[in-house]
Formats: structure tokens, sequence, C-alpha cells
């Protein structure tokens, strides 16, 4: 069931993908596991930013990133930075965008993650001034 949501989602069948992340983490909260939630709560905000929720959409990144932050995942959290860059540039909110985007990119760097650094970098320039 867990692998399933991500495969609605990709599959843009957003109210399909929504129910199962919210079944994951209620199965997650029932047997404890805090850490995987993380997870679901990260691509729930994904969906939620694909369906323009956005206040949804920004208390999963903002859950998912205190999940992180506890359990001390430096390099996890550089995901959930990068999603709420990337929501605060559909909202508009370019220096918003601009402070989480650097933060990802910062982590990527750290992590030595060329990829995703790239990418990072790829955001922060399309941004206005």
């Amino acid at each position: 069931m867990f692998k399933l949501r991500n495969v609605y989602r990709d599959l843009r069948q957003f109210t399909q993908a929504t129910t199962f992340y919210q079944q994951c983490l209620e199965i997650e909260q029932q047997i404890g596991d805090r850490y995987s939630s993380a997870s679901t709560y990260h691509e729930s905000g994904r969906v939620a930013q694909d369906l323009q929720e956005f206040e949804e959409a920004r208390r999963n990144y903002q859950q998912a990133l205190a999940i992180k932050i506890e359990f001390d995942d430096r390099y996890s959290s550089a995901s959930t930075y990068h999603g709420l860059g990337t929501l605060a540039e559909a909202e508009e909110n370019y220096a918003e965008a601009r402070v989480h985007l650097q933060t990802a990119l910062k982590i990527y760097v750290e992590y030595k993650d060329e990829y995703w650094g790239a990418i990072a970098r790829e955001a922060l320039e399309r941004l206005p001034e």
C-alpha cells in the first residue's frame, strides 16, 4: 500500500493518492512509526501543491520538515526545503522561495549531491529578482 500511493501520484490520480496517503499516515501513527510519516507528509504536500491547495501543502511540508529535524535527518530535509521553495514560487512569494531553495542547495552541496544541487540552482535562477 505504501508504494501504491506514489503510483497514484505519478499517474496524476490525486484523489486516490490523497486517500492512500491518509491511510498510510493513520497506519504509521497506529504503529508509532513517526519517522516514516515524514515521507508521507512530504508526498501529501506534493499532491496538495499539484492540486493548488497551497495551505494544505504548506502544513504537510512543515509537518514533514519538523519530523525530519526531530530525527536529525538533514539530507532528507533538503527535499522538503526544496518543496517549500517551489510552493512559495507557485504562490509568487519569491523571497520565501529563495530562502528555502538556498537552504536546500546548501544541504545538497554539503552532501555532494550534484544532481539535486543542479535542480535547486536552476530553480533559484528562474526566480525573478
